[in-house]
């Protein structure tokens, strides 16, 4: 048998063997995707003589994905947002920005792990530098 012909054959054997592999993600739904646009004011806390308010805008993206069975099997958010804490009576603000990724995923047996990946929190005060950051994180339910 020349080389074409071995290559004819060995073609023939790898489509074959593929052709036996279960793929079961080919079966699993599609997943479902949802944006949602962030622009939200709030008090958060009562301090000496003013009040500190938040300010939240950006966007979470979230995909929720399905096993072949429709059952629920990960969610995925990605987070660009942007915080804003402001004194109420003088206006001094600081901004901490919250980007990355929040990987939920849940195992057969009902457990699960949340992944925080990225930036949760990153506080820098203008002229003292930062004062305070908090990153990815892993979490076990």
């Amino acid at each position: 048998m020349n080389a074409s012909g071995s290559r004819r054959l060995l073609l023939i054997v790898l489509i074959t063997l593929l052709s036996l592999i279960p793929f079961t993600s080919a079966f699993a739904a599609k997943p479902e995707f949802l944006t949602i646009q962030v622009d939200d004011t709030a008090p958060i806390a009562e301090c000496d003589g003013f009040t500190l308010i938040e300010h939240v805008e950006g966007t979470i993206k979230i995909s929720t994905h399905f096993d072949q069975d429709g059952n629920l099997a990960m969610e995925i958010s990605r987070f660009r947002l942007r915080h804003t804490f402001s004194n109420s009576v003088s206006g001094a603000s600081v901004t901490s920005p919250d980007v990355g990724i929040d990987k939920l995923t849940l195992n057969q047996d009902g457990s699960g792990t949340v992944a925080v990946i990225g930036i949760v929190s990153r506080i820098v005060v203008p002229g003292e530098g930062p004062v305070s950051s908090i990153s990815g994180q892993l979490f076990s339910m």
